[in-house]
């Protein structure tokens, strides 16, 4: 009797477990339903909103066009009231959509997929939109705003090439530094603006790069600096390696122009710069990070290899002059000089750096 009691017992409990189990789990998705409906709510203000903003920004051209009497009167008023009547529509059918998500879910209680955010792990493949992920992705699903008339741009840029040093006291180009060493980088990020309303022709370009210029000495010398002079000297042993680098943190500033072809829809314009020719001339102000020698030899067998971080007479205060032409879509030949002294000796004086290489913007 004791043992029917006890199994009577146990199964109440576990019927009781489920029936409370069950109910938390029709709570939780009946919460989830609420939750869902509150964020569809919230989106049909979103679109309205959008919609909203884009008429503004729309109208703000055809007034601008007005004003400029690229059109009359009569077809900016003919304009105002075509973009009103299809933004209205817009906002109509999209409102529409979200009503009948609203029904779907409180009817079925299925929850819309499109509802919070995602992470998504990938290793290069494609997923089922056919994009690729490399690492991790994170999908918010949130609805992207289309700015009507975006006029700044961001760019990362990466420059290198060959650099060497005009030297002041006559010694000719190429002479004291060998050219296929002697090499500079350049890293930075760089924004862009268009300078006109409706014109893509000009462009200011402005950002912050770390440039790095290296020079190799040819002969078998080292710079060295006897009361406050910098000056080369023979070194004792064969040098495989004389190297000075100067690392500078710069503001380059560069007017932009050239070809450019206008795209306009109806909730968009856009200037478009790809494939066409462009040139920017400038020139950038910084300062100097660091200066450094660094040398390479044989002593006794052994592999030596110094570093000095010296002042060598050179300027603190970085500028110089520079320009790019396109040769490509993101590629780019690009020249500049430092007008301000990388480093100064008794016997060569002051000595500028020039550079000469390729330049990515993208």
């Amino acid at each position: 009797m004791n043992t029917i009691f006890k199994i009577a017992l146990a199964a109440t409990v576990v019927i009781f477990a489920q029936n409370v189990k069950a109910q938390e789990a029709q709570q939780e998705v009946s919460q989830k339903i609420v939750d869902q409906v509150s964020t569809l709510e919230a989106r049909k203000e979103n679109v309205k909103e959008n919609w909203k903003s884009n008429l503004k920004q729309r109208i703000q051209y055809i007034n601008a066009q007005r004003e400029k009497q690229n059109i009359s009167a009569t077809q900016a008023e003919q304009q105002k009231k075509d973009a009103a009547q299809e933004v209205a529509l817009n906002i109509e059918n999209e409102l529409a959509i979200i009503d009948n998500q609203i029904a779907l879910v409180k009817r079925t209680g299925r929850i819309d997929p499109s509802k919070g955010s995602s992470v998504e792990i990938g290793f290069g493949s494609a997923d089922e939109n056919g994009n690729r992920v490399l690492g991790i992705a994170v999908n918010t699903n949130k609805p992207k705003k289309v700015t009507y008339d975006r006029r700044t741009y961001s760019e990362l840029v990466f420059a290198f090439g060959l650099n060497n040093g005009i030297v002041e006291n006559g010694a000719n180009f190429g002479d004291k530094f060998t050219i296929g060493k002697s090499r500079f980088f350049e890293l930075g990020y760089a924004w862009k603006t268009r300078v006109f309303q409706n014109s893509g022709a000009l462009h200011l370009k402005y950002g912050v790069s770390l440039q790095t210029n290296k020079l190799f000495t040819k002969q078998n010398e080292r710079l060295v600096v006897t009361d406050g002079v910098a000056a080369y000297e023979e070194f004792p042993q064969e040098l495989d390696k004389t190297q000075l680098r100067f690392s500078n943190l710069v503001v380059p500033v560069h007017l932009e122009f050239g070809g450019w072809k206008k795209e306009q829809e109806e909730d968009y314009v856009r200037y478009r710069l790809s494939g066409k020719f462009r040139m920017g001339i400038g020139g950038y102000v910084g300062v100097r990070l660091g200066t450094q020698q660094k040398l390479k030899y044989k002593e006794n067998g052994d592999r030596i290899k110094t570093k000095e971080k010296q002042d060598f007479g050179g300027d603190n205060f970085v500028y110089g002059v520079s320009s790019y032409i396109r040769l490509s879509q993101d590629l780019s030949l690009y020249g500049k000089y430092d007008l301000s002294t990388a480093f100064s000796t008794s016997d060569l004086g002051d000595v500028n750096n020039v550079s000469l290489g390729l330049r990515w913007d993208w």
